[in-house]
């Protein structure tokens, strides 16, 4: 489903006041240094060249902000009320039953809703006139969204209608008419029962998240096998929020390696044969990397597999592990292939989302997993596939249960040691079958350092959280939402 990113004429559009994070790339740069060598010592002039090769450099960066991230399945969210969907409690909120969860892209507070026109709207959570956040909001019977402080209203594209603190007309039309009036409006489209965002929502990132006919343009990390193979989505979206930063997130997603530990009994065997080896079958670009994994035994029992990561989000599993910038990580298994997303939260918190997708004539809604006792794969076939909730509760949470407490831990090991680009010194990692994370974490560094979530020191992290928290899904799933009503 694809909703037109045309902003109607006459309304307030997207707060530039807001961009702080503007695209510096379409600046012009300097190719060189601008300085006669006949004026400068050699000391100037190798100064000068470092710099400019340092603007080169730079150019070279990912732009998290002009990138599509996928935020939510359409099945979890309210349409009458204002969603703040996230499961992200690094202001200390309990998401249970009741309490609206907190949504944060990129460190920004955001709040979702859903427009009269069926469209679903990204806006800045905070209202610009006392800061309060509107996704203690409400649904205006106008098809507005109401800040419930004040009773501001704002339309479909972030500008503001009505103060009724405002009496006289004209004075009420010049305050709503202000730039400071408006709340930031970020671009969004729906693939595949999955509700997207575009980072950037200046007048530049507009542009650049809507295609030529109006509609919005395809995200990078969209999977292929979705938007141009015909395949279907075989299983519900999964969507948990975990305490863990972004880089330490998706180097758990790129390595295939931990899964018989980790996850023994779930989809792995502890006691299965482990012996793998990782190929590089794409090098490390801007755009991502991909892998061979070979055998697969300690993974599917089978054959070799492919690792993948998308920037920003995905992963996938069929036997390729593959990584497309900024979010996807696709596994290739036999049969339907696994996609992983992660967006980047806040500093220690990530979103995963993942399903599985398949050819239509296909009825395998996972992978095979011959190292599992016959009887437990009949039951998850026959019992466990068939029912969403079971499946998320005995499958796909108790996957993320299997090794997120381990990453919280090394994380805060990590960046009280050092920080991102200190994986090399304090990482020993003499197998194989490290390939792909050794390639993550170069593509961090060469090409994703600039990420605004990722951590420079121990100090940037929240507090490390017991076990037992960690272990708390109230805190983290947001599949089934309850609103408070207001």
């Amino acid at each position: 489903m694809l909703q037109s990113l045309q902003r109607p004429a006459g309304t307030c559009g997207p707060r530039t006041t807001c961009g702080a994070h503007g695209s510096l790339a379409a600046k012009l740069l300097p190719l060189g240094p601008q300085i006669a060598r006949s004026h400068v010592t050699r000391k100037q002039f190798k100064t000068a060249t470092a710099a400019a090769e340092g603007v080169e450099r730079a150019d070279e960066k990912f732009n998290w902000y002009k990138a599509w991230y996928p935020i939510a399945a359409l099945e979890t969210l309210k349409t009458d009320a204002p969603n703040a969907v996230s499961g992200v409690n690094s202001l200390g909120e309990v998401c249970g039953r009741g309490v609206k969860f907190k949504v944060h892209l990129l460190g920004m507070r955001l709040v979702l809703w859903q427009d009269k026109q069926g469209g679903w709207r990204f806006f800045e959570e905070l209202c610009p006139h006392r800061l309060a956040p509107l996704s203690e909001g409400r649904i205006h019977e106008s098809g507005e969204l109401q800040c419930t402080y004040h009773g501001w209203r704002f339309n479909e594209q972030g500008g503001c209608t009505s103060i009724p603190q405002i009496g006289d007309a004209k004075a009420h039309n010049t305050a709503c008419s202000s730039g400071r009036a408006c709340v930031s409006a970020f671009p969004t489209q729906v693939l595949q029962g999955m509700l997207w965002v575009f980072a950037d929502s200046t007048p530049e990132g507009w542009a650049e998240a809507t295609a030529a006919d109006g509609t919005p343009a395809p995200p990078a990390a969209a999977s292929s096998e979705l938007t141009q193979q015909g395949w279907e989505i075989k299983s519900p979206w999964f969507q948990r929020d975990v305490p863990l930063s972004y880089d330490i997130l998706l180097e758990n997603m790129t390595d295939p390696a931990h899964v018989p530990q980790s996850h023994h009994g779930v989809v792995g065997d502890r006691e299965s044969d482990q012996r793998m080896t990782i190929q590089m079958t794409t090098p490390v670009t801007k755009a991502g990397f991909g892998s061979l994994v070979s055998p697969a035994a300690a993974l599917a029992g089978r054959g070799d597999y492919e690792v993948s990561y998308t920037a920003p989000c995905l992963v996938k599993g069929d036997y390729e592990v593959s990584y497309t910038a900024p979010c996807l990580v696709k596994y290739q298994f036999p049969g339907p292939t696994m996609l992983l997303y992660a967006s980047p939260s806040a500093k220690g918190w990530s979103r995963v989302v993942m399903t599985f997708v398949g050819p239509p004539d296909s009825k395998q809604s996972r992978p095979v997993t011959p190292q599992l006792p016959p009887a437990l794969n009949w039951f998850i076939d026959n019992v466990v596939e068939r029912f969403p909730a079971l499946q998320h509760a005995l499958n796909r949470n108790a996957i993320i249960d299997g090794d997120t407490y381990f990453m919280h831990a090394s994380e805060r090991t990590l960046y009280e040691r050092g920080n991102h680009t200190s994986w090399s010194r304090q990482y020993y990692m003499p197998a194989a079958a490290d390939a792909a994370v050794m390639s993550w974490r170069k593509w961090i560094d060469k090409f994703g350092s600039n990420l605004p979530v990722l951590p420079s020191s121990a100090a940037d992290l929240p507090p490390m959280m017991a076990r037992e928290q960690v272990f708390d899904r109230r805190l983290f799933i947001f599949n089934v939402q309850v609103h408070a009503g207001h």
